[in-house]
């Protein structure tokens, strides 16, 4: 066992500085309450702001009203059930975008609060990016030729991790342009479209770099632990994993018929049929939480049975155990996901989800990535010590030689200059054959039984450091 405790507090910082952040910015909301200059404060006023097209709703829909004609409060105060009434006639009166800016007039015109959560969603989403990419290139430095590693399959697979949620990421910071965040009412029906579409390749990405995350972590216990047992329940895992990833897209492709209902549904004037969006996502999110618990505590026996002292063995299992705020994260998430499909303000309603969904996702990569990050530390420090003590070797050389001849080459002699009998000690230092790369993070994390024979790319016991001396 190989692992400092300092690495072990700065993986602890880095899991709960990404917690911390969402929770400074808890609320995502900016809202904006509209002063008097911006409304006439009249039943008159709004009329004549409203688009053509929607006279006749508001006018028909005040009329039926339990309120005076001239009560806007009146009005206002019953805006939700007024609503219901004037968005059928809307539909058939109005285009998309008229419909949108006649909602819009009258919740100005009734004091409503302009929602706007851009600015929260940016700095989380970014913040979290710089941690996942610090991560990131710190377990693949460790693994470079320069540190004398090599990439395996865990690590190809977290390189495809990182790039889907870089571009889960960029397609976030396009949501966030064309207007996630903000009310729908605010905004143009082509922009809304925009966002309803990039959310639901969101989705297939979201589905596609938690697998890929998944699969990672367990390549990694595929090399740290040899035990046939163990590894078949590995395997089984990555089965699972797959299964996971395939049904799910499929029931992503299966979500509306027909398929542009998706994002078309959101105005209420096109015609389709949907699956239970609500239950698919709850179910996909519950085996996600399942199979995060069953990835995260499966090493932990393996890492009690470790022959070392108990801090040491504490330190790795915390490594470990620290993956669980991904499980945190998916739960957050789940309070999100209840109204999501039926929402009739989904560029603002869907920021929380897609902000926690992001959270979630840099947290995998990031966790996936503590074990590489402190292989990164202690292959820095060793190195640092090496080339320290080869300085001070070169600072001793000479003086070290001039003794060294005037003794005999290290022979030292009995009975004199001239006896015969001469004491020499000779060492030799032989290693056993590691598999794969001898540098790996299972060498640094987990010092392996030197009967046990893993299958992780050599037939050959993983044997540690031998020493021996001949006389």
């Amino acid at each position: 066992m190989r692992l400092s405790l300092e690495v072990v507090r700065l993986s602890a910082s880095l899991v709960i500085g990404a917690l911390l952040v969402p929770l400074a910015s808890a609320g995502l909301t900016t809202t904006t309450a509209l002063t008097a200059s911006t409304r006439s404060g009249t039943v008159s006023g709004l009329l004549a702001e409203l688009p053509d097209c929607s006279y006749t709703c508001y006018s028909d829909a005040f009329a039926g009203a339990d309120c005076a004609s001239t009560d806007l409060t009146c009005f206002c105060a019953a805006e939700e059930t007024l609503l219901d009434s004037i968005t059928d006639c809307l539909i058939l009166a109005c285009g998309t975008n008229e419909q949108l800016k006649a909602e819009r007039t009258f919740k100005i015109e009734c004091g409503d609060k302009i929602h706007n959560s851009s600015a929260r969603m940016r700095a989380i989403y970014w913040s979290l990016y710089t941690i996942t990419l610090v991560s990131f290139a710190s377990r693949i430095l460790a693994r470079s030729g320069g540190f004398g590693g090599k990439l395996w399959w865990d690590d190809w697979f977290i390189v495809a991790s990182f790039a889907v949620s870089t571009g889960v990421t960029a397609g976030a910071e396009l949501m966030v342009v064309f207007g996630l965040g903000q009310d729908i009412w605010m905004l143009d029906s082509t922009h809304v479209t925009i966002v309803m579409i990039l959310f639901y390749v969101a989705e297939f990405a979201y589905v596609i770099e938690s697998a890929l995350t998944k699969t990672s972590i367990v390549c990694l216990y595929l090399r740290i632990f040899p035990k046939q047992k163990f590894r078949r329940m590995c395997y089984g895992l990555l089965g699972l994993i797959a299964v996971f990833c395939l049904v799910f897209a499929v029931t992503l492709l299966a979500y509306c018929q027909p398929f542009s209902y998706v994002w078309s549904r959101w105005d209420g004037r096109y015609e389709g049929k949907c699956i239970n969006m609500t239950a698919q996502t709850f179910v996909c999110a519950a085996m996600n939480i399942v199979l995060d618990v069953i990835i995260f505590l499966l090493p932990i026996p393996q890492l009690l049975k470790l022959e070392t002292n108990w801090r040491a063995k504490l330190g790795v299992i915390l490594v470990f155990m620290l993956g669980l705020f991904v499980t945190i994260c998916s739960i957050a998430r789940l309070r999100f996901l209840s109204s999501w499909a039926s929402s009739t303000n989904p560029t603002y309603d869907y920021g929380p989800l897609a902000v926690w969904s992001l959270i979630e996702l840099y947290a995998g990569v990031i966790c996936a990535c503590l074990p590489g990050m402190a292989s990164l530390f202690r292959r820095m420090k060793h190195q640092h010590s090496e080339r320290k003590k080869s300085t001070n070797n070169s600072l001793g050389g000479s003086k070290g030689f001039t003794a060294m001849s005037g003794s005999n080459s290290g022979m030292r002699s009995f009975g004199g200059k001239e006896a015969a009998i001469m004491k020499t000690t000779s060492v030799s230092v032989s290693y056993g054959v590691r598999a794969g790369d001898d540098q790996s993070d299972e060498v640094e994390l987990v010092e392996r039984n030197p009967f046990d024979v893993g299958t992780t790319g050599s037939a050959h016991p993983q044997m540690p450091p031998t020493y021996m001396s001949k006389y």
